[in-house]
Formats: structure tokens, C-alpha cells, sequence
């Protein structure tokens, strides 16, 4: 939350002996004691919030108001002509404040008074509230409650915190500390992000001269000392406490007349950016301030190394100090706060190519007054982006290609129309490990870890965060870059390698390809070639890739081969400056070998005399059993997704007559595993043989003559039974038995 200047609030008792002395404060004092003590002499009762006006319109009048404002600060503002429309709108202020202070408020009950607050200020300017309401009235009235409620969550949430830690609060209370009455100065902290000019606006209506004043920011502000007042007012319980009221009103109205003034303290140096300000975003605040005399707003430039000015960079606060995307300026006035945030991935998007030289950021601040004019001169700051490549783009040859996303998934191409993909086996681990940008900071290590992760939920830890490893997460690759001394060939001596020099020979910056993560450290050739034909070579530190071996991942559920399970690999880079930086990639990994067997043809063992015919001299069908199987990866669900947990893709059964030379028939090719999900594995139907289709003297399925049988013919063929499944094993192949053979005897002839 953006931190505003704070108003002097009217809880403070102490008074100062510069006030004391001041004729203003005097003035102003005398003025307020006059108010107040006029409802005594009338016999009424301060306590009747119904006439709290009394006090407030004798305190309130033209030839007061003019008083309290200093002869320097009228010189600013013009003559009394100039703002007596303010003064008549004071007095509702005061009593809003009054009563939204007299006693413990809901937010429905604030939004009634903010009712009376809108009609008290139409009724003093002579454009009464239509009855029934207009739809203008309705609007204003609209703008009025949305801007409340955006102004009290913060109060609602201070609340929430000591309901929620109540540890503290009997002992403030012991210790004297008023158990009833709120602070003043939380109530003020309330007007203060209400009264917008938003507000003041919808309070004025739409066709009001009053939002077009030449001093409305002024006419704002004093609206706002004068609720403090009146909160003030409401808590006071004697006329010498109206000291404090009086002192603070007086501050926060020579607040109104501080020059309009600007101030950058950040961001500078080397920045990274926070991630938990905005969901998704990777912003960094902008702290400074942009306050004053007749504020309107402020404007936040970011430019390029090359001057370039970058559009949609910059997210500015709304009057809860929150960030709002829809807003195009600052609307509040600031002092020593957040200004607003740059989108330091937008920032990167619209530089472009200019990052590739530098990644220095320029930020100026521009305030403006009502009247249009600019501060002069801006305020500016400038910043390095630090720049982390972080990111697991492959996991074997298996893509992640939104790999931004810590939820994408792996596809079995670069393309997000491609299947899901499955891996086993060895695999290679891709992406990028590199830090750029700021001139201090470098890459110094970075680890892969495998995560057992059933549910897929473990999260992307934020950027620049501390993590400490599990027991049970799997080390796959660990490098720390530092200084090296290499062998050379003879006769050469051992090369040193400074730090720098061994990061410049291995960056992993993911371009033009994703670089290999899963290395170890090696030696490889730098070679020089000198005209004509001399080539010197020098050995170097590098970076030598490897496969990785998931089969000695842990088993993630009985029965099931180790590693195959769901898994989160997670990217921890680490820089110079003690930065870390992440990303994670989810696999489904596999390391279940498919089953495929045949146990009989017809009932018959292999080897046996099977007779195309039964006796009455039909041709029979008879069934070529066995088992086409693979085992689904979360079998704790179960899950039968396709092709992630179910990774079965097809089996095929072939015959083939001994010696023929044509390309054995197919039986069937069927995507559905035998037994049928979700059986366990076990013996099915493979597929029906009709055993016609061997007769040469028919030949319904015009098979090839080689493949058949004359009438009364007798040969041995092999019925052969192929299974596979969709999973991307060692980077080049799939689980499969290969063929399985089973040979069988044929008569074509009845059975006798």
C-alpha cells in the first residue's frame, strides 16, 4: 500500500509554545472555544449530533475562514471571491467528520452519512438532490459509496488483525490507553482516501461550477481538515481539549499550502523485481513523492538506453495505495511512498533488441498542478535490470512450450497443438541458467532437483526466495562455477581460468536452442587458427551434458517400477549477489515395460495341428488369445487419462506361413490394451481368426498366394503379436515387446 503523508490528526493533547504564540493558532482557537461554548449558553448539549451544525457554522463563517489562512498563503489563492464557495462546503465537511466519529460505525452506516455528506453539499451550492434521484444523483452516489469502500477495507483490515491478535490490547488498555474511542487519526487516514478528486467531483455533480474552480485542489484539501476537525470535535468532552483540535486543524491547513514538489528515491542500483505485489506480474516499486499547492496528478517515464520512451510500463496506485492496471496517472498525492510500479516484464518486451546492449532503465517523474502547468524540473532515476534466464524449456525431447507457466505441461513437439508426452529411461534436462543485466552480479551455481509430486501441486517457488531440499527430492545435476586450472597438452604448463573467464566459456543462455542443464564439469578444445595452416588448440573448463537416469528416481507406489510416477523437476539458480532465481516442469515419467503375450490359438498350444475345418466341413473362427497390457502411471487414483497416465498405444497381430516372402497379414491393430481397462493384466481376447481366409481355393481376403493353403494342405505359420506404448524412453524410442511369436500348425482340411 502506497504510504500517503499523514495528516496531522486532532488526538494529539501537547501543544507547542511556537503555536501557542502563533496569532493564527490564536485566532483559530479562540474561534473554535467561541463555537463551542455558544451551545452552552443556549442550554443545548454538545452530545445532539443535531446540533453540531451550530458549532460548526458559527466557526465557519466567511470572516473566520478568512482569518485561518495566513496573508502569504492568501496571496496564493487570490481573494476571498475566489473560494467563498469553498467555505459555505466546509461546514458539511465538519459534520461528516463529526458523525462518522461520534460512535462506532459499520460501513453501511458510513455509506448513510456519506448520503447526508452528498445532500448537505448539493443544498449549499444550489443543486439540491432530485426526488426521486436522478440518474446522474444515482451516479454521484454510486462514485461516493465505491470510493468509500475502497478507503475503509484498509481500516476493516487493521480491525481484522487485532481481532485475529488480541494478545496486545489488554494491555494497552491496563495501561491507561483510552478503551473506547478509535484514534482520530485512523478516522482522518479514511477521509483522506475518500476524499478523491473523483469525489469531490461526484459530490459537486457533473455540470457544477465547483469541479472547474480555479482552486478545487484547495477547496479539496481544506474539506479535509475541516472532517478532521469535526472528527476531532466529536471526541473532545471539555472546551480545554479543543486545544488540540484547533492546533492540528490550523497544521493541516498550512499542509495545504506546501509548493508542489517531487522526489525519486527508487528504484536505483541493481533491481529484480517483486512477484507477490500482482499476481503474475514481475514488478518494481517506484518510492518517491509528488505533493503540493494545487496538485492534479503525476506521470511515471520509462525510458531505454537508446532514449526510447516504453508505453504500458508503469502501474499506478488507486486510493487504497493499491495497484490498478486500468489507471493512466497518479491521482494522489504522495509523500515518501509508492509511487507506482514498473512492469519489469513489459519494460523488457518493450525495449526489445535494446537490452542486448544494455539494460540500464531511465524513471522521471512529472507532476502537474490544476491549472496544467508541469513541475519543472522533473525528477529522475535510473536503474539495472538484472536479468535471470531461468527456465526448463526440454525434458528428454519433450517440450514445455509455454515454459513460463509453472503448470505446462510436457508435449511431445514444440507446439501447443502437440500431444502430451510421457518420458522413461535417460534423459537430458534443457533450458536456459544465465544472469545478465547488472554488472555485479553473475551466475555462481545452479541445481536440478526431481520432486515426487502425486498431485502435481507442488509450487513454483517466487523469485528470489530461500528453499532447503527435502529428503526425499532426487539431486540431478549440481554446478558451481569458480576458478579453474586446466591441463594443457604438452609441453604446455596448467592454464588458470578465472571465474569470468569460466562463465564466458559456458553460458546457458537457452539461444538459439535450449542449452543442455544436466552437465558436469569436463575439459574441452578452444582452437585459434593462424594463417596460412597453423591451428593452436587450448584446453578449456566446459560443460559436459549428460543423460540422466530416471529409473533411479524413488518408487512413488508399490508395484510400480522406480521412477515412474509424477514428477516436478524444479531450476534453482543462484547469482553473485546470493539472489535465487526458479522454475519448475512437470512430467509424467514412465518407466513400465509393456506385456504381450499369446497363450493359445483355439484353445490349442503352440506348436499344435489346428484344422481350418470343423467336422461337418465348416471353417471355423477361432481366437487368438494372450495379453496386451501396460501399466497406468497413478494407480493411486486410478487415473485412465490418455496419453499421460494411460500410456498404452496399440498392439498388432500378424501371422506368416513359413516361407512365404510377402509382408505377413494383419489380424488386428487395436489402441485398447487386453484385458480391457480397467482389469488388471491378465488373459483376453486378442483377436478372432477366421481361418477361411487361408483357403487358396477361396481366398476371400485376396491374400497373397504365398500366405494360403490348397485344400488338404498342411504348413506351420507364426502368429506374431507386437505391443507398444506412447512413451519417449532414453530420447529415441518407446516401451515395446517386440515381436512375440507363436507357432502353430495349419490343416486346411475338416477336423476328422
Amino acid at each position: 500500500m502506497a504510504e500517503k503523508s499523514k495528516r496531522k490528526s486532532a488526538g494529539d493533547q501537547g501543544s507547542s509554545v511556537s503555536e501557542v504564540d502563533n496569532p493564527d493558532f490564536d485566532f483559530v482557537h479562540k474561534a473554535l472555544v467561541a463555537a463551542y461554548q455558544s451551545l452552552d449558553t443556549e442550554g443545548k448539549s454538545v452530545a445532539e449530533s443535531s446540533n453540531v451544525d451550530s458549532i460548526f457554522s458559527k466557526f465557519f463563517s466567511d470572516e473566520n475562514a478568512e482569518f485561518m489562512i495566513s496573508s502569504a498563503n492568501r496571496g496564493q489563492i487570490g481573494s476571498i471571491e475566489n473560494w467563498r464557495s469553498c467555505i459555505a462546503r466546509l461546514q458539511c465537511s465538519a459534520i461528516f467528520g463529526y458523525q462518522a466519529c461520534r460512535a462506532p460505525r459499520t460501513f453501511r452506516a458510513w455509506a448513510l452519512l456519506v448520503r447526508e455528506y452528498l445532500i448537505c453539499i448539493r443544498e449549499t451550492i444550489g443543486t439540491p438532490i432530485a426526488n426521486p434521484p436522478s440518474i446522474a444523483d444515482r451516479n454521484s452516489y454510486q462514485t461516493l459509496v465505491t470510493a468509500l469502500a475502497a478507503a475503509y477495507k484498509p481500516y476493516l483490515t487493521d480491525e481484522l488483525a487485532s481481532v485475529e491478535f488480541p494478545s496486545g490490547i489488554p494491555d494497552e488498555i491496563l495501561a491507561g490507553k483510552d478503551a473506547v474511542a478509535e484514534p482520530v487519526e485512523n478516522f482522518c487516514e479514511i477521509f483522506e482516501r475518500f476524499l478523491t478528486s473523483d469525489v469531490a467531483d461526484a459530490l459537486a455533480g457533473p455540470k457544477s461550477a465547483a469541479t472547474k474552480e480555479t482552486n478545487a485542489w484547495f477547496c479539496r484539501c481544506w474539506s479535509l481538515c475541516a472532517m478532521c476537525l469535526g472528527c476531532c470535535v466529536a471526541r473532545v468532552r471539555n472546551v480545554s481539549e479543543l486545544d488540540a483540535c484547533a492546533r492540528n486543524y490550523l497544521r493541516c491547513l498550512g499542509e495545504c499550502f506546501r509548493s508542489l514538489t517531487c522526489g525519486l528515491t527508487g528504484p536505483t542500483g541493481c533491481v529484480s523485481g517483486e512477484t507477490d505485489v500482482l499476481s503474475g506480474r514481475v514488478v518494481q516499486p517506484v518510492v518517491g513523492s509528488a505533493y503540493g499547492f494545487s496538485f492534479s496528478h503525476y506521470t511515471i517515464e520509462v525510458t531505454d538506453a537508446a532514449g526510447d520512451i516504453l508505453s504500458g510500463v508503469i502501474i499506478y496506485p488507486d486510493n487504497s495505495g493499491n495497484p490498478n492496471t486500468s489507471l493512466t496517472q497518479g491521482n494522489f498525492a504522495i509523500a515518501s511512498g509508492t509511487l507506482g510500479w514498473v512492469d519489469l516484464q513489459q519494460c523488457l518486451l518493450a525495449a526489445g533488441i535494446e537490452v542486448f546492449t544494455s539494460t540500464t532503465f531511465t524513471v522521471t517523474l512529472h507532476v502537474f498542478a490544476v491549472d496544467g502547468t508541469e513541475l519543472s524540473p522533473d525528477c529522475v532515476t535510473s536503474f539495472q535490470l538484472s536479468l535471470a534466464q531461468v527456465y526448463i524449456e526440454q525434458i528428454s525431447t519433450c517440450w514445455s512450450v509455454n515454459f513460463t507457466n509453472p503448470d505446462e505441461p510436457l508435449r511431445v513437439s514444440d507446439s501447443s497443438m502437440a500431444a502430451l508426452a510421457t518420458v522413461g529411461g535417460a534423459m537430458a534436462i534443457a533450458g536456459a541458467a544465465n544472469i545478465i543485466g547488472c554488472a555485479s552480479q553473475a551466475i555462481a551455481s545452479y541445481s536440478i532437483w526431481a520432486i515426487p509430486d502425486p498431485n502435481f501441486s507442488f509450487p513454483q517457488p517466487p523469485q528470489l526466495s530461500s528453499i532447503t531440499p527435502l529428503p526425499n527430492w532426487t539431486l540431478v545435476a549440481n554446478i558451481v562455477f569458480a576458478a579453474q586450472t586446466i591441463a594443457q597438452p604438452p609441453p604446455q604448463p596448467p592454464a588458470n581460468f578465472s571465474i569470468d573467464q569460466v562463465r564466458a566459456l559456458n553460458e546457458l543462455s537457452g539461444t538459439p536452442g535450449p542449452s543442455t542443464l544436466t552437465n558436469t564439469w569436463g575439459v574441452g578444445s578452444e582452437c585459434f587458427i593462424f594463417p596460412p595452416h597453423l591451428i593452436i588448440c587450448d584446453n578449456v573448463p566446459s560443460l559436459s551434458g549428460f543423460e540422466f537416469q530416471s529409473l533411479t528416481l524413488p518408487t512413488t507406489a508399490a508395484g510400480l517400477q522406480p521412477g515412474t510416477g509424477k514428477f516436478t523437476f524444479l531450476l534453482q539458480v543462484s547469482d553473485s549477489a546470493g539472489n535465487q532465481y526458479y522454475d519448475i516442469q512437470r512430467a509424467w515419467i514412465d518407466n513400465e515395460n509393456v506385456v504381450g503375450i499369446i497363450t493359445g490359438i483355439g484353445g490349442l498350444p503352440h506348436c499344435a495341428d489346428l484344422y481350418t475345418q470343423n467336422s461337418n466341413s465348416v471353417f471355423q473362427t477361432v481366437n487368438v488369445n494372450g495379453t496386451a497390457w501396460d501399466q497406468i502411471i497413478d494407480i493411486s487414483t486410478p487415473d485412465y487419462t490418455k496419453p499421460t497416465s494411460d500410456n498404452f498405444a496399440n498392439y498388432t497381430v500378424t501371422f506368416n506361413k513359413q516361407g512365404a516372402t510377402s509382408s505377413p497379414p494383419v489380424l488386428i491393430s487395436s489402441a485398447s490394451p487386453v484385458p480391457a481397462r480397467p482389469l488388471p493384466p491378465g488373459v483376453g481376447t486378442l483377436t478372432p481368426w477366421n481361418l477361411q481366409i487361408l483357403d487358396a481355393a477361396s481366398n476371400p481376403m485376396g491374400l497373397p498366394a504365398d500366405q494360403l493353403l490348397a485344400p488338404g494342405e498342411a504348413c506351420t505359420y507364426d502368429v506374431i503379436l507386437n505391443v507398444n506404448d506412447s512413451t519417449v524412453v532414453d530420447e529415441n524410442h518407446n516401451h515395446a515387446t517386440g515381436p512375440v511369436t507363436f507357432p502353430i500348425k495349419i490343416i486346411n482340411s475338416p477336423h476328422p
